[in-house]
Protein backbone atom coordinates (compact mmCIF):
# COMPACT_ATOMS: atom_id res chain seq x y z
CA UNK A 1 0.00 0.00 0.00
CA UNK A 2 1.69 3.70 -0.57
CA UNK A 3 2.54 5.85 2.26
CA UNK A 4 0.57 8.79 1.58
CA UNK A 5 1.49 10.68 4.83
CA UNK A 6 2.67 13.50 2.81
CA UNK A 7 -0.66 14.56 1.83
CA UNK A 8 -3.17 16.01 3.88
CA UNK A 9 -6.58 15.56 4.25
CA UNK A 10 -9.49 17.49 4.24
CA UNK A 11 -10.70 18.69 7.52
CA UNK A 12 -14.87 18.93 7.75
CA UNK A 13 -15.91 21.49 9.56
CA UNK A 14 -19.52 19.82 10.21
CA UNK A 15 -19.57 17.98 13.21
CA UNK A 16 -19.33 14.08 12.36
CA UNK A 17 -22.22 11.27 11.80
CA UNK A 18 -22.68 8.78 14.19
CA UNK A 19 -21.06 5.49 13.29
CA UNK A 20 -23.20 3.66 10.91
CA UNK A 21 -24.41 -0.37 12.34
CA UNK A 22 -23.01 -2.47 9.49
CA UNK A 23 -24.64 -5.50 10.98
CA UNK A 24 -27.90 -4.11 10.02
CA UNK A 25 -26.88 -3.20 6.67
CA UNK A 26 -28.83 -4.64 3.68
CA UNK A 27 -25.51 -4.57 1.52
CA UNK A 28 -23.06 -5.89 4.50
CA UNK A 29 -22.01 -8.98 2.64
CA UNK A 30 -20.95 -7.39 -0.34
CA UNK A 31 -18.31 -4.76 1.44
CA UNK A 32 -17.39 -7.10 4.26
CA UNK A 33 -16.86 -10.93 4.48
CA UNK A 34 -19.90 -13.26 4.68
CA UNK A 35 -18.50 -15.53 7.70
CA UNK A 36 -18.01 -12.41 9.95
CA UNK A 37 -19.62 -12.96 13.34
CA UNK A 38 -21.19 -9.73 14.26
CA UNK A 39 -18.67 -9.14 16.96
CA UNK A 40 -16.19 -9.16 14.77
CA UNK A 41 -18.32 -6.67 12.39
CA UNK A 42 -18.97 -4.30 15.95
CA UNK A 43 -15.17 -4.02 15.72
CA UNK A 44 -14.59 -3.04 12.25
CA UNK A 45 -17.62 -0.53 12.44
CA UNK A 46 -16.01 1.18 15.38
CA UNK A 47 -12.36 1.55 13.77
CA UNK A 48 -14.21 2.98 10.38
CA UNK A 49 -17.29 4.07 9.31
CA UNK A 50 -19.47 6.59 9.40
CA UNK A 51 -22.62 7.30 7.06
CA UNK A 52 -22.63 10.38 4.84
CA UNK A 53 -25.60 11.64 2.55
CA UNK A 54 -25.00 12.71 -0.49
CA UNK A 55 -27.42 14.52 -2.35
CA UNK A 56 -28.38 14.56 -6.36
CA UNK A 57 -25.68 16.13 -8.37
CA UNK A 58 -23.12 16.67 -4.95
CA UNK A 59 -19.52 15.84 -5.34
CA UNK A 60 -18.41 13.12 -3.20
CA UNK A 61 -14.71 13.81 -4.47
CA UNK A 62 -12.84 15.90 -6.68
CA UNK A 63 -9.61 15.38 -8.69
CA UNK A 64 -6.29 16.10 -7.28
CA UNK A 65 -8.14 16.28 -3.88
CA UNK A 66 -5.60 14.30 -1.03
CA UNK A 67 -6.58 10.67 -0.23
CA UNK A 68 -7.85 9.65 3.01
CA UNK A 69 -10.90 7.90 2.73
CA UNK A 70 -12.43 4.94 0.88
CA UNK A 71 -16.30 5.73 0.44
CA UNK A 72 -18.57 1.98 0.53
CA UNK A 73 -21.85 2.89 -1.26
CA UNK A 74 -25.09 1.66 1.22
CA UNK A 75 -28.02 2.96 -1.07
CA UNK A 76 -28.17 5.17 -4.31
CA UNK A 77 -25.98 5.56 -7.19
CA UNK A 78 -23.06 7.22 -8.01
CA UNK A 79 -20.34 8.25 -11.37
CA UNK A 80 -16.61 9.09 -11.87
CA UNK A 81 -15.45 11.13 -14.19
CA UNK A 82 -12.07 12.19 -15.24
CA UNK A 83 -10.15 13.58 -17.86
CA UNK A 84 -8.33 12.32 -20.76
CA UNK A 85 -5.06 13.82 -22.71
CA UNK A 86 -7.27 16.18 -24.45
CA UNK A 87 -8.76 17.34 -21.71
CA UNK A 88 -12.22 16.22 -22.41
CA UNK A 89 -14.01 14.76 -19.67
CA UNK A 90 -15.57 11.11 -19.92
CA UNK A 91 -17.00 8.74 -17.55
CA UNK A 92 -15.53 5.84 -16.22
CA UNK A 93 -18.13 4.03 -14.43
CA UNK A 94 -21.08 3.80 -12.53
CA UNK A 95 -21.49 2.94 -9.05
CA UNK A 96 -24.23 1.21 -6.78
CA UNK A 97 -24.86 -0.62 -3.41
CA UNK A 98 -21.96 -2.24 -2.30
CA UNK A 99 -19.45 -0.52 -4.02
CA UNK A 100 -15.94 0.62 -2.78
CA UNK A 101 -15.11 4.00 -4.26
CA UNK A 102 -11.68 5.99 -3.72
CA UNK A 103 -9.40 2.76 -4.56
CA UNK A 104 -7.87 4.72 -7.55
CA UNK A 105 -6.16 7.22 -5.22
CA UNK A 106 -4.17 4.52 -3.21
CA UNK A 107 -1.36 4.79 -5.48
CA UNK A 108 -0.28 7.99 -5.88
CA UNK A 109 -2.19 10.01 -2.41
CA UNK A 110 -4.80 11.64 -4.78
CA UNK A 111 -7.98 11.01 -6.98
CA UNK A 112 -7.61 10.74 -10.39
CA UNK A 113 -11.28 11.35 -11.21
CA UNK A 114 -14.24 13.06 -9.65
CA UNK A 115 -17.61 11.00 -7.96
CA UNK A 116 -20.86 12.72 -8.52
CA UNK A 117 -24.26 11.20 -7.06
CA UNK A 118 -26.83 10.38 -9.67
CA UNK A 119 -29.75 10.48 -7.27
CA UNK A 120 -29.91 11.08 -3.27
CA UNK A 121 -27.58 8.68 -2.04
CA UNK A 122 -25.42 7.21 1.21
CA UNK A 123 -22.28 6.39 1.82
CA UNK A 124 -19.90 4.65 4.00
CA UNK A 125 -16.67 6.61 5.11
CA UNK A 126 -14.03 4.38 5.74
CA UNK A 127 -10.90 5.82 7.27
CA UNK A 128 -7.86 4.08 5.10
CA UNK A 129 -5.40 4.55 7.59
CA UNK A 130 -7.76 2.70 10.11
CA UNK A 131 -8.67 0.20 7.10
CA UNK A 132 -4.87 -0.40 6.93
CA UNK A 133 -4.59 -1.46 10.51
CA UNK A 134 -7.63 -3.58 10.57
CA UNK A 135 -6.07 -5.30 7.79
CA UNK A 136 -3.64 -6.56 9.17
CA UNK A 137 -5.05 -8.28 11.89
CA UNK A 138 -8.20 -9.16 9.98
CA UNK A 139 -7.52 -12.11 6.75
CA UNK A 140 -10.77 -12.61 6.28
CA UNK A 141 -11.04 -8.73 5.52
CA UNK A 142 -7.82 -7.82 4.08
CA UNK A 143 -8.34 -11.05 0.95
CA UNK A 144 -12.04 -9.05 0.53
CA UNK A 145 -10.57 -6.32 0.33
CA UNK A 146 -8.07 -7.31 -2.52
CA UNK A 147 -10.91 -8.99 -4.33
CA UNK A 148 -12.43 -5.40 -4.56
CA UNK A 149 -10.07 -4.37 -5.76
CA UNK A 150 -9.64 -6.73 -8.46
CA UNK A 151 -13.01 -6.12 -9.49
CA UNK A 152 -12.65 -2.76 -9.88
CA UNK A 153 -9.26 -3.64 -12.08
CA UNK A 154 -11.56 -6.21 -13.93
CA UNK A 155 -14.46 -3.30 -14.38
CA UNK A 156 -11.72 -0.82 -16.04
CA UNK A 157 -10.44 -3.19 -17.97
CA UNK A 158 -13.73 -4.03 -19.69
CA UNK A 159 -14.30 -0.49 -19.69
CA UNK A 160 -10.90 -0.45 -22.22
CA UNK A 161 -12.38 -2.72 -24.43
CA UNK A 162 -14.84 -0.56 -25.71
CA UNK A 163 -12.50 1.08 -27.94
CA UNK A 164 -12.41 -2.42 -29.97
CA UNK A 165 -16.36 -2.59 -29.85
CA UNK A 166 -18.92 -1.39 -32.44
CA UNK A 167 -21.62 1.01 -30.61
CA UNK A 168 -24.33 -1.72 -30.32
CA UNK A 169 -21.33 -4.25 -28.50
CA UNK A 170 -20.96 -1.33 -26.29
CA UNK A 171 -24.69 -0.89 -25.10
CA UNK A 172 -25.27 -3.95 -25.05
CA UNK A 173 -22.26 -4.83 -22.44
CA UNK A 174 -23.46 -1.81 -20.29
CA UNK A 175 -27.03 -3.29 -19.85
CA UNK A 176 -25.60 -6.87 -19.29
CA UNK A 177 -22.87 -5.54 -16.89
CA UNK A 178 -25.68 -3.46 -14.78
CA UNK A 179 -28.15 -7.10 -14.97
CA UNK A 180 -25.20 -8.83 -13.65
CA UNK A 181 -24.61 -6.32 -10.69
CA UNK A 182 -28.49 -6.13 -9.92
CA UNK A 183 -28.79 -10.02 -9.97
CA UNK A 184 -25.47 -10.28 -7.28
CA UNK A 185 -27.84 -7.85 -4.96
CA UNK A 186 -30.41 -9.29 -5.05
CA UNK A 187 -32.24 -7.37 -7.55
CA UNK A 188 -33.82 -8.64 -10.57
CA UNK A 189 -31.34 -8.85 -13.33
CA UNK A 190 -34.19 -8.12 -16.06
CA UNK A 191 -36.15 -5.13 -14.68
CA UNK A 192 -34.19 -2.38 -13.34
CA UNK A 193 -33.69 1.62 -13.36
CA UNK A 194 -31.02 3.38 -15.80
CA UNK A 195 -30.31 6.01 -12.94
CA UNK A 196 -27.61 7.53 -15.40
CA UNK A 197 -28.73 10.02 -18.35
CA UNK A 198 -28.64 9.53 -21.67
CA UNK A 199 -26.27 11.48 -21.45
CA UNK A 200 -23.97 10.25 -18.68
CA UNK A 201 -23.88 6.77 -21.01
CA UNK A 202 -22.92 7.92 -24.30
CA UNK A 203 -19.61 9.64 -22.47
CA UNK A 204 -18.85 6.48 -20.99
CA UNK A 205 -19.41 4.60 -23.87
CA UNK A 206 -17.66 6.96 -26.01
CA UNK A 207 -20.75 7.83 -28.71
CA UNK A 208 -22.73 10.30 -29.43
CA UNK A 209 -26.12 11.09 -27.55
CA UNK A 210 -27.73 10.54 -30.96
CA UNK A 211 -26.20 7.53 -31.30
CA UNK A 212 -27.66 6.22 -27.72
CA UNK A 213 -30.80 7.27 -28.35
CA UNK A 214 -31.11 5.63 -31.93
CA UNK A 215 -29.41 2.03 -30.28
CA UNK A 216 -31.77 2.23 -27.69
CA UNK A 217 -34.46 2.18 -30.30
CA UNK A 218 -33.24 -0.06 -32.55
CA UNK A 219 -33.04 -2.50 -29.26
CA UNK A 220 -37.00 -1.81 -28.58
CA UNK A 221 -38.13 -2.38 -32.15
CA UNK A 222 -35.84 -5.71 -32.56
CA UNK A 223 -37.88 -6.84 -28.96
CA UNK A 224 -34.47 -6.68 -27.18
CA UNK A 225 -35.48 -4.89 -23.92
CA UNK A 226 -38.81 -3.09 -23.40
CA UNK A 227 -38.25 0.94 -22.49
CA UNK A 228 -40.26 3.20 -20.83
CA UNK A 229 -38.11 6.42 -19.78
CA UNK A 230 -35.41 5.60 -17.68
CA UNK A 231 -37.07 1.96 -16.60
CA UNK A 232 -35.39 -0.84 -19.13
CA UNK A 233 -36.26 -4.73 -18.92
CA UNK A 234 -33.84 -7.12 -20.97
CA UNK A 235 -36.49 -9.46 -22.73
CA UNK A 236 -33.91 -11.37 -24.65
CA UNK A 237 -30.47 -11.94 -22.86
CA UNK A 238 -29.21 -14.39 -24.96
CA UNK A 239 -29.23 -12.25 -28.03
CA UNK A 240 -28.01 -9.13 -25.90
CA UNK A 241 -24.79 -11.92 -25.17
CA UNK A 242 -24.88 -13.03 -28.74
CA UNK A 243 -24.12 -9.32 -29.92
CA UNK A 244 -21.03 -9.24 -27.42
CA UNK A 245 -19.79 -12.59 -28.32
CA UNK A 246 -17.44 -13.22 -30.79
CA UNK A 247 -17.02 -16.80 -32.20
CA UNK A 248 -13.17 -18.01 -33.66
CA UNK A 249 -13.56 -19.32 -36.86
CA UNK A 250 -13.59 -23.24 -36.67
CA UNK A 251 -14.78 -23.32 -33.35
CA UNK A 252 -18.26 -23.82 -32.32
CA UNK A 253 -21.23 -22.44 -33.55
CA UNK A 254 -22.15 -19.35 -34.74
CA UNK A 255 -24.61 -17.10 -32.67
CA UNK A 256 -28.03 -16.97 -34.50
CA UNK A 257 -27.76 -14.15 -36.80
CA UNK A 258 -28.47 -10.55 -34.99
CA UNK A 259 -30.00 -7.95 -37.29
CA UNK A 260 -28.63 -5.38 -35.55
CA UNK A 261 -24.98 -6.21 -36.03
CA UNK A 262 -25.27 -4.29 -39.52
CA UNK A 263 -25.82 -0.69 -37.62
CA UNK A 264 -23.19 1.17 -36.95
CA UNK A 265 -22.39 4.11 -34.85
Amino acid sequence: MANNTSFQCRTLEVPRPAPTRCSRCAVRNLCLPMDMHDGEVDRLMGILGCARRVARDEVLFRRGEAFCTLYAVRFGHLKTSRRDHRGHSYITGFHMAGDLMGMEAICTGRHSSTAVALEDSEVCEISFARLQAALLDMPELMLHFHRAMSREIVRDQSAMAFAGMQGIERLASLLLDLSARYARRGLSPRRFRLHMSRADISEHLGLTLESVSRLLARFRDEGLIALDKRDVELLDIGRLQALTMKTPPGRGRAPPPVSLRTASC
